[in-house]
């Protein structure tokens, strides 16, 4: 366990694996906390099967049965954010090895007994197609991502993939029957299709011991022995039965979990959640912060917000500071603490004082 106290939040962080975490968030409200966990789920990308071309199927499912399947498999996507781009960002026509991954399954049964086919056989082919003189990052792009980018999630067991997952069985085939698909992979937002999704669950519960009064227990004779306590109350303290109600409380502490698909650890996902509210909420505040400073009086502009000590004192985003800097330390996954944004110790996300908001 390891307990961080930024300024506007604290976040003690219980267990952390590449597939799970738990962790309370403390110091903020409802509303935060919810589109942390709304962000984890919706705004981070992955790749994902988008496109699939059928040269022979024999089996005994449709393609569009098929395809959806493929569709939903989870693909290797740790480093998406920095190793791929998004096709409406990229020059291509129809897809290059900058914006997407294609795999190829072929698997013919010679065989009486039915022939299982899985992700285990799904092999990413390498696209040729690539503009050499690309001048906005592409061949630094792939030099970027990990030897397991793009295959499904338990095809193989390679040291970075940090899963045991075991491959998905997508059909069977029998004697004679034959499958042949070339499939394209691109990255994508769960809020387009859940697919995209890098979390399998993800929730919150808050006041195990029902202090504010948001839910009412039915129960027949005893009400402890019939409502289990949260995983939680171990955290808070139970209130004393004569303790009189606060009509003004509200919550303020949320335990959070998380489970990841496979396609990126668990901690990346948690990590780009808190930027993807930094992006949405940034400019917005940077507009109120020069609407209130030219009521004010005041002139600035927007590189005056919130760099280098002036604007917001320069002061770096909270909780995505303390959550990277206890990972990449207290968890070993990196060297030292290092800002989420992989610029060191004491590194900037603007090459100034801290964070452009907060």
């Amino acid at each position: 366990m390891a307990n961080y106290q930024p300024d506007g939040g604290n976040i003690v962080v219980r267990s952390l694996t590449d597939d799970t975490t738990e962790f309370q968030l403390s110091g903020v409200e409802m509303a935060y906390a919810n589109s942390l966990r709304r962000a984890m789920m919706a705004d981070v990308p992955t790749v994902c099967i988008d496109q699939v071309s059928f040269r022979q199927n024999t089996s005994p499912l449709p393609d569009e049965f098929i395809a959806h399947r493929l569709g939903m498999i989870p693909l290797i996507s740790t480093g998406i954010k920095t190793n791929m781009r998004e096709t409406r960002d990229c020059s291509c026509d129809e897809g290059c090895a900058y914006c997407m991954v294609e795999l190829h399954l072929r698997v013919k049964c010679t065989r009486d007994e039915h022939l299982p086919v899985t992700t285990a056989q799904l092999d990413v082919v390498p696209v040729t197609i690539a503009d050499p003189n690309d001048d906005e990052g592409g061949p630094e792009m792939l030099k970027m991502r990990p030897r397991d980018f793009g295959q499904p999630v338990g095809k193989v067991a390679l040291p970075e993939s940090g899963t045991n997952a075991l491959p998905i069985v997508i059909t069977k085939l029998g004697k004679g029957q034959e499958i042949d698909i070339i499939c394209k992979a691109y990255k994508g937002l769960s809020k387009h299709h859940g697919k995209w999704s890098p979390l399998s669950a993800v929730g919150y519960e808050y006041d195990p011991h029902n202090k504010l009064r948001h839910t009412s227990y039915w129960f027949e004779v005893d009400q402890k022995a019939e409502w289990p306590p949260m995983k939680s109350a171990a955290y808070e303290a139970e209130p004393e039965p004569d303790e009189p109600f606060d009509y003004n409380a509200k919550p303020g502490t949320f335990y959070i979990e998380a489970e990841g698909t496979g396609s990126m650890p668990v901690k990346e996902v948690v990590r780009l959640g808190f930027e993807a509210l930094e992006d949405k909420l940034g400019p917005m505040i940077t507009e109120l912060y020069k609407a209130v400073a030219k009521e004010e009086g005041r002139e600035i502009e927007d590189e005056d917000v919130g760099m280098n000590g002036a604007g917001m004192n320069g002061d770096a985003a909270p909780l995505v500071q303390s959550y990277g800097a206890g990972m990449n330390g207290s968890y070993g996954y990196g060297g030292g603490n290092a800002d989420p944004y992989g610029n060191g110790a004491g590194g900037s996300y603007m090459n100034g004082g801290g964070m452009p908001y907060r």
